[in-house]
Order: C-alpha cells, then structure tokens, then sequence
C-alpha cells in the first residue's frame, strides 16, 4: 500500500531550524511521517536571505526587489512572506519548478502561515490535487501583528493595504481549509469567527534537551557570573522591543555579579540600543550579547541559567520560547501575553507574571539574589512533559487521517 502523499508549505526553510516558525515545521514534518505520510517540504524564501547549505533541495528563492511583485506598486518593508506566495503562484518559472518537485497525486496540502495559500489555490485546481484534503496550520493571528509591527516602525506607505491584504488571506486560509491547527484558545475563537470549518489544538512545543558536559563546562568558563537570566530572540522586531519595555533605558538595578545573557539575532538591536543610551558603559556591563549560537550551545545556556525572560508584549497565538522556559523547571519571568496557550503550566510556583517595567525590574532584581534555584518536582515534570512536541501535535495526524477516510 503506497504511502499518503502530504505537501507542506512554509516562507523558511527547516533543514537547519533556529526560529519558532521552523521549529514548529520540522516537528509537524516528524509528526506526519511516524504517522504514515510521505511528506514533500517547500519553501519559498527571501533570495539572499539564508545560505546556500540551510534551503532545502527544493525550496525557491523569491526576488524581494522585482517590482512585478510589489503590493499595490510599493516596495512595502516586511511584507516579503505575502508577495512570496503570489511570486510562487504566478511566475511561470517558480511554479513549475515547485510543481516538478511535487508527486503526482497529493492527499494533503499543509499550508504552514497562510502565506503561501496561492500556491495551495493552483494545486487544487489540478488533477494531482483536486482531491486533497487542505490542513491551515495557524502560528499566530497576522493581521494584528503585522499592523503593530508597523505601528512600532512608524511604516504607513502601503500599510493598510497589506494589512487587508493579510486579513483577507487568513480567512480565506481558514474557509478553504478541511482542517485549522489553533496554538492557543484566543486563535482557535478568532479562526472561527473567520469561518475555519474545523479547529484542533495544535500548541506550540519543543524538543527536550541535555547539554553535552563539555558545553556545559566551556560555558560555565566564559559565563563566571553568580547568576544570570537568559533572553532568546528573533530580530523580529516585536522581541527587542519587548526587552525595552521591559527593562528601560537604564540596567543598573542588575547586581555588577550578574548579567543578563542575550542570544539570537536580537542581540545587535539590543546593542544598538544600549550603546546609544545616556548610561551606555554601564548597561553594556550589564549585558552579554551573544549572537546566534549553536544548538549544543544554547542547551547548555539553558542548563546553566538562572533565569528566563520572557518579555512579550505582542501578538496573539504561543510562544516556543515560552515553553523552552517552562520546561527547564527555572526561574520564569514573563509577561500575561508570553503564557498564552500554556494555561496548565502558567500556575507553576517558579512563574511570576510581570507586565510592567517595575515589575519586571522587580521580579528580575529578586531572582538574581543568592537563594538557590527551586527544582521541578515529579508532579511538576508530569506537566512539563505536555509540552513537548509529541504530545502538542499529536491530534493532527488522526485528525487528517479522519478526513482522508471520508474522502
């Protein structure tokens, strides 16, 4: 019996996952092939933006600055992921070498975002895909999102546009769809709202992880703090300015033994900031700003933190970083936005809420004093273990499969 056929589009490649969005492709890719699926993986990207070695062998590179795919004439900043998937539909070239890559029938269409539900709307048109059964997996609710992001960036030219553009693409995403993956109850009432005919709960999860001694030990090295809160992070905007939300212009309530420990791609933007500041040598002091860093690495950050910021302010859906924190059994200080969709896990006694810059500066100041860390009891980790990948995504499979048997 030959397998079921699955496409799963994204607008990120996940052969080397850093970013919530890839991460969450990747596991829903395991999760579809320990359940049967041949799963065929494409991404449409921003050219230039990834390095050779981490696209995928047929994910496409859409040309950002080809004026036949400018929304509405202007070249709009951030808005690359919804311009890609009208690029992947309607350039001759793009579709034909996504469709060459495509097996001749598909069961499945899994549109990861919406952004790519053009692509999805061609396929159906087609023989091989006439018959398949549409799965819409929601991270977030977009339009609200990327119309803050623009507030925050002060972009107007060609801001509403996109914004309606992106209003109109998640319903239709929703009503087009057999089956919407909700990651928290404020998206799962939204998507019905936009006419979704089905929603499962799908959160967001992760991987566990176990440093490896010898990153742990090379950490332990460069990191000789007492103690030390860790922020992870995107360049997406709304992160860095979450962190200055939270903590001001002025880090100097942090005890000269501690720092707080940035890594991702946040960490220029958080430099930028602080170096231009009024008491930039001393919130620099204050700081260690890491970068991107290997997997092993951040698994040993992880381990050897004291403390998890989570400083969200924006947006709807849940936050992997969120569930990162929750499972390492640490110290969390996070904002009501961040614990979206972790209801079960937000009681836990190391969680303190802080929705202002004083009770951030508050909450921090307290866990960097010397009292030892709590440790997640058994009863703790049995809570902790639903946050895993293999338990968040576990309705989606069956739940398709349901579908496909009525087809």
């Amino acid at each position: 019996m030959s397998k079921k056929t699955l496409a799963l589009f994204t607008t990120y490649p996940i052969v080397a996952p850093r970013h919530g969005g890839q991460l969450r492709a990747r596991a829903l890719v395991r999760s579809y092939e320990a359940a049967g699926f041949s799963v065929f993986p494409i991404a449409v990207v921003e050219k230039g933006a990834w390095k050779p070695e981490v696209l995928g062998k047929h994910d496409l590179e859409f040309p950002v600055d080809d004026p036949r795919w400018f929304i509405g004439g202007e070249n709009v900043p951030l808005c690359a992921d919804l311009r890609s998937g009208i690029y992947a539909a309607e350039s001759p070239d793009a579709y034909e070498r996504l469709s060459a890559a495509l097996p001749s029938k598909l069961d499945v269409i899994h549109l990861e975002q919406p952004w790519l539900l053009p692509v999805a709307e061609r396929l159906l048109k087609e023989r091989r895909g006439e018959r398949a059964i549409v799965v819409y997996g929601s991270q977030n609710i977009e339009a609200p999102l990327r119309e803050a992001i623009f507030r925050q960036l002060r972009i107007t030219t060609g801001a509403t546009e996109v914004v309606d553009r992106i209003f109109a693409i998640e319903a239709k995403a929703a009503q087009l769809a057999h089956l919407t993956l909700a990651v928290a109850p404020h998206d799962d009432a939204v998507l019905q709202k936009l006419g979704a005919k089905k929603v499962v709960r799908a959160p967001n999860g992760i991987d566990g992880w176990k440093a490896p001694r010898s990153a742990l030990n090379r950490w332990r090295a460069k990191l000789p703090y007492r103690r030390f809160a860790l922020f992870v992070g995107s360049a997406h905007p709304p992160n860095f300015d979450g962190f200055f939300r939270a903590f001001g212009d002025a880090l100097g309530f942090i005890p000269p033994d501690c720092k707080i420990v940035v890594a991702g791609s946040v960490s220029p933007p958080i430099f930028d900031h602080y170096h231009r500041s009024r008491f930039n040598t001393l919130n620099l002091s204050r700081l260690e700003l890491l970068g991107e860093v290997e997997d092993e690495d951040l698994s040993a950050l992880k381990t050897l933190a004291s403390v998890f910021l989570l400083p969200i302010f924006e947006g709807g859906g849940s936050n992997i970083k969120t569930a990162e924190a929750i499972y390492s059994g640490k110290q969390v200080i996070a904002t009501s936005t961040s614990l979206r969709g972790y209801d079960a896990q937000a009681k836990l006694p190391e969680i303190v809420v802080a929705d202002t810059q004083e009770q951030f500066k508050v909450a921090l100041r307290r866990a960097l004093t010397p009292s030892p860390d709590g440790g997640a009891t058994e009863v703790n980790r049995a809570v902790r273990d639903g946050l895993l990948w293999t338990s968040c995504l576990s309705p989606v499979a069956p739940a398709v499969n349901e579908f496909l048997t009525k087809r």
